[in-house]
C-alpha cells in the first residue's frame, strides 16, 4: 500500500478554523462546623450548636476565546431560626453572575453581580485564608469596607495584570441596584515582590504553593445625601515561605482607616502568624494565631478586640482541612465572650 499524500496547504490552513473553547468549569465548595459557646451567656463554653453550614455551586466558561460567563450560587443552611423559619441568606441565592471581557492580560472588563475589589480578605473569602472566622467581626459590629452580600454587589470593574501578574489593578463602581444612591468606588493596587499574584481573585494563604511577599492598597468612596460622605482606606502585606518538606510560614497584617464622626470605628487592624509543618500522615498540621483590635473616632468606650488560636491539618492545603479554633473577644460594652469551634472544609473544582 502506499503511503497517504502529504496534506496540502489548504488542508493545513483552512480559510476558517472554529475556536476550540475550554470546558465548562464546575465545582462545590462546602464549610461546616461546630461551636462551644452558650447561648444565654457568650463568656461561657457550656452549650454547642452548629456554627456553619455554608454551600457554594460554581460553575463557568468561554463562550467567545476573549468573552467568558460565572455563575455561582450558595446557601448559608445554619440561618434558619427557632422555628425553623429560613432567614435571610439561608435560601440558594446568585453569589456571582459575571460576563467577562478578558481582552489582554493588562486589561479585563468584568460586569454584573461580582466581588468588590477592595482588601485580601474580600478576594480570598473565608474558603482561601488561614483562619476559620472572617476578621472584622467583634461581638456583632461589623469593622469591614462596604460590600454587600456575600462580599458583592451589582457593578462593573476594569482590572489587569502587569508584568504577569507583579502588579494588578482592580477599580470598580457598584450601586446594588439602588439606583437612587450615588454609586460606590471602590479599588486595589496589588505589588508581589517574590512569585507573582495574577488574577481578579485573591488569596489570604497559597498554603505552600508559592514564596509570596504582597503588597496591597485599597481605597472606597461613596457621596452621602447628608452629612459625613463614607470614605475608606486599607493596607496590607502577606509573608508566605516555603521551608521545604511540605512546610511553610505565614505572616499577615492589614490595616483600616475609616471616615467616621465621633463615637465610630475609625481603624482596624489584624496581625496573623502561623506555621505548616512538614507532612504528618497524609497532611501538615499548622497552629495560627490572629489579633484584632480597633479604635473609636474622639475615644470614649471600650475599643473592641478579638484572639483567634487556631489548629488546622491540612489534607489538601484549602481544598480538604480540618480546623479546631479558640477565640476570645471584648466587645464596646465591655462584655467578654469565649467559644470553642471545630469545622471542616472541601472544595470540590
Amino acid at each position: 500500500m502506499l503511503p497517504a499524500p502529504p496534506p496540502t496547504a489548504a488542508e493545513t490552513m483552512p480559510a476558517t478554523r472554529p475556536d476550540t473553547l475550554p470546558p465548562i468549569d464546575v465545582g462545590a465548595w462546602l464549610r461546616v462546623g461546630g461551636k462551644f459557646q452558650s447561648a444565654k451567656d457568650q463568656s461561657k463554653i457550656n452549650d454547642w450548636q452548629m456554627d456553619a453550614a455554608y454551600v457554594e455551586l460554581h460553575a463557568g466558561g468561554k463562550i467567545h476565546k476573549k468573552v467568558g460567563v460565572t455563575l455561582n450560587l450558595n446557601a448559608n443552611m445554619n440561618a434558619w431560626d427557632s422555628n425553623g423559619v429560613p432567614a435571610q441568606g439561608a435560601l440558594v441565592a446568585v453569589e456571582d453572575a459575571i460576563i467577562s471581557f478578558d481582552l489582554m492580560d493588562e486589561f479585563h472588563l468584568w460586569a454584573g453581580h461580582l466581588l468588590v475589589p477592595v482588601d485580601r480578605s474580600n478576594a480570598s473569602g473565608p474558603f482561601f485564608m488561614i483562619p476559620w472566622n472572617y476578621p472584622g467581626f467583634f461581638g456583632g459590629a461589623v469593622l469591614a469596607p462596604r460590600e454587600g452580600p456575600s462580599g458583592r454587589n451589582n457593578g462593573v470593574v476594569v482590572w489587569g495584570d502587569i508584568n504577569a501578574g507583579q502588579l494588578t489593578y482592580l477599580v470598580g463602581a457598584f450601586d446594588n441596584a439602588a439606583v437612587a444612591s450615588s454609586p460606590l468606588f471602590s479599588g486595589r493596587l496589588r505589588l508581589a515582590l517574590l512569585d507573582t499574584e495574577p488574577g481578579f481573585w485573591g488569596n489570604g494563604s497559597f498554603f505552600g504553593d508559592k514564596d509570596m511577599l504582597s503588597i496591597g492598597i485599597g481605597g472606597q468612596y461613596q457621596k452621602s445625601p447628608m452629612g459625613k460622605d463614607y470614605a475608606e482606606v486599607n493596607a496590607d502585606v502577606l509573608f508566605e515561605k516555603k521551608l521545604g518538606g511540605g512546610s511553610f510560614v505565614t505572616a499577615e497584617g492589614a490595616f483600616y482607616h475609616f471616615n467616621v464622626d465621633d463615637g465610630g470605628f475609625n481603624n482596624a487592624f489584624y496581625l496573623l502568624a502561623a506555621y505548616a509543618t512538614p507532612t504528618v500522615g497524609v497532611g501538615s498540621i499548622q497552629p495560627m494565631v490572629r489579633y484584632q483590635g480597633a479604635t473609636i473616632q474622639g475615644g470614649g468606650g471600650t475599643t473592641p478586640k478579638n484572639v483567634d488560636v487556631g489548629l488546622s491539618y491540612l489534607i489538601k492545603g484549602p481544598a480538604l482541612r480540618l480546623i479546631a479554633n479558640y477565640g476570645w473577644s471584648k466587645t464596646v460594652s465591655d462584655q467578654t465572650a469565649n467559644a470553642i469551634q471545630l469545622g471542616a472544609q472541601a472544595i470540590f473544582f
